[in-house]
């Protein structure tokens, strides 16, 4: 899984998009997309990259639910927005299922990973899924549309 953060500015909502395929893409266009969309709106946070078969499973049948229009076995973007309130939930619930691994501090650094991901890639929260990169665009368009109209 690959991830790409930039340095926030002064927007008030940030969003992560995630590139979901089910076979594996070149780091070539993987830095392609990602380019694409951060130079967008600005609003971008991070973006992140995974296999559908490494993804929780139940997400996945969320996502079929909730976007029936979307492909699914092709490969497919999703928008969330970046939560920070729930990203620091996911993490205590983490800390709290390891309580001495935290007194030691030696929770790996990849679980925090992990728990970031999980996080800001539930499917109960997607904003937006799609197979066309231009429609994830317009959509980020659009968000930083109306945070600027506010």
């Amino acid at each position: 899984m690959f991830n790409k953060k930039k340095e926030l500015q002064a927007h008030s909502k940030f969003f992560n998009v995630a590139i979901i395929s089910k076979i594996e893409i070149s780091d070539e266009q993987y830095e392609k997309w990602t380019d694409e969309v951060m130079d967008t709106a600005g609003n971008v946070g991070s973006t992140t990259w995974m296999m559908r078969e490494d993804w929780d499973a139940e997400q996945v049948k969320m996502l079929e639910r909730r976007f029936p229009d979307v492909r699914l076995n092709e490969t497919f973007f999703i928008v969330n927005e970046i939560i920070s309130d729930d990203i620091q939930r996911e993490v205590k619930e983490l800390e709290k299922r390891h309580p001495w691994k935290k007194f030691f501090n030696m929770i790996p650094l990849t679980d925090y990973i992990d728990a970031e991901d999980r996080a800001v890639l539930n499917a109960a929260k997607t904003l937006a899924c799609t197979n066309d990169l231009f429609e994830v665009k317009r959509f980020l368009l659009e968000q930083g549309s109306q945070e600027n109209e506010n």
